[in-house]
């Protein structure tokens, strides 16, 4: 591995140090001499990957899920992928018998993957990984042409979705031991999917009616038992999708005021039921205790970096001066990260967030001055990406450890 890439690493380097000479520094954010800042390595990829790589999500335990896309000619041949960040360890998630390629769906705190294993673009099937990389086939319903399996929880519930001759999509469960469980859609409607599950079995998605009547879709959850039930959006909000749902059964959504063409409200529902729009912007992140991460508009900036208490109560999180900042994801401890974009979209810095709001610039990796920060753990292990300083902008996985 080594071999093959360090010309390349070496190349994007120099490349990297032009570009920078050319656009000028990375405005630095808010200093904080008197905490040592977290190293930046570059994940691992097989001998035989290209260089776009992308992580998606990390565990307490220090595994990242994601992929790389390998180099084989004529070949679409993504590869799903799991790292260990406590000794930067590399495990491919291999395909199924006589398939060609995987994408990764979700992990939970064990390090157990579900994803998909395909044979072409067309012809994909839900898998679960064990640790050393194996796939196990998840069943599909009769008559299916394929599908997914997109999370995952840590008692080994995994959600996902099939879907029929004319990619209409339908929601599924499969419990600890592979078993199949079909999710009802609400009467009426004919399609939906699952969008995540959380350790008590609570799974949320939406029900959709496509084919008969007026059409319409519907925020829903599925108790541990598999009912459904519709999930009501707040007064004034017309249109409403559930995100992310918390242990304690909070459960966090988008939201369209009535008559808006965007989802740019909060829109946030307790573990009774009750349902709340807490504001304006664009939420990525909920820790158990109900504290919101995101993006708030209209600010100083277009888009600005935002906490939100669970009473509602917005804090601004600072950033450079003139840059669009973006906060991906926090703990419970309070340090959210994220990410300060420039006028172009293409070129940023990753950064971290005191409790306090205070930004502090993570320092990026060899391969380039660029980069972005997307989740962290609870033991402060962030994972992102490096943005090569090409005209492409290609992301490259890595991690900074405390």
């Amino acid at each position: 591995m080594a071999g093959s890439s360090t010309p390349r690493t070496a190349a994007l380097a120099a490349a990297a140090t032009a570009v920078a000479l050319l656009l000028g520094p990375v405005p630095a954010a808010t200093a904080d001499p008197g905490a040592p800042l977290p190293t930046p390595y570059l994940l691992p990829l097989p001998a035989n990957a290209g260089p776009l790589s992308t992580a998606y999500s990390l565990n307490n335990a220090g595994d990242v899920l994601g992929e790389c896309y390998l180099d084989i000619p004529g070949r679409f041949a993504p590869r799903a992928l799991r790292w260990n960040t406590g000794n930067l360890g590399l495990t491919t998630l291999e395909p199924l018998p006589g398939e060609t390629g995987t994408r990764p769906g979700a992990m939970n705190e064990a390090g157990t993957a579900v994803g998909v294993s395909f044979a072409s673009l067309t012809d994909n099937h839900p898998v679960r990984w064990a640790l050393d990389g194996t796939p196990t086939a998840l069943e599909l319903p009769a008559g299916a042409r394929g599908g997914g399996a997109s999370g995952i929880n840590n008692a080994g519930v995994a959600i996902g979705s099939s879907y029929d001759a004319v990619f209409r999509p339908v929601p599924v469960k499969w419990r600890a031991d592979g078993t199949r469980v079909a999710l009802p859609l609400l009467d009426g409607d004919d399609t939906g999917s699952t969008t995540a599950v959380n350790d008590a079995g609570f799974v949320i998605g939406w029900s959709e009616r496509r084919l008969s009547g007026e059409p319409r879709t519907r925020t829903v959850v599925w108790s541990p038992s598999g009912t459904v039930t519709e999930l009501p959006p707040p007064p004034g909000i017309d249109v409403v999708g559930a995100r992310r749902i918390t242990n304690s059964g909070v459960i966090l959504g988008s939201g369209r005021r009535e008559g808006g063409t965007e989802l740019d409200r909060l829109v946030v529902w307790a573990a009774d039921g009750t349902v709340r729009d807490i504001g304006e912007g664009r939420p990525s992140s909920i820790t158990d205790t109900g504290t919101v991460v995101g993006v708030a508009f209209g600010a100083a900036r277009p888009l600005q970096a935002a906490y939100w208490r669970p009473d509602g109560t917005r804090t601004l999180l600072d950033g450079p001066a003139g840059w669009q900042t973006t906060a991906n994801a926090i703990n419970s401890a309070g340090t959210a990260v994220g990410t300060a974009t420039s006028s172009d979209w293409y070129h940023g810095t990753a950064l971290l967030w005191k409790r306090d709001g205070t930004a502090v610039t993570l320092p990026p990796s060899s391969l380039s001055p660029y980069a972005s920060a997307s989740v962290i753990n609870e033991s402060g292990v962030i994972v992102g990406h490096a943005t090569l300083p090409d005209a492409q902008s290609l992301p490259r996985a890595m991690v900074w450890k405390p």
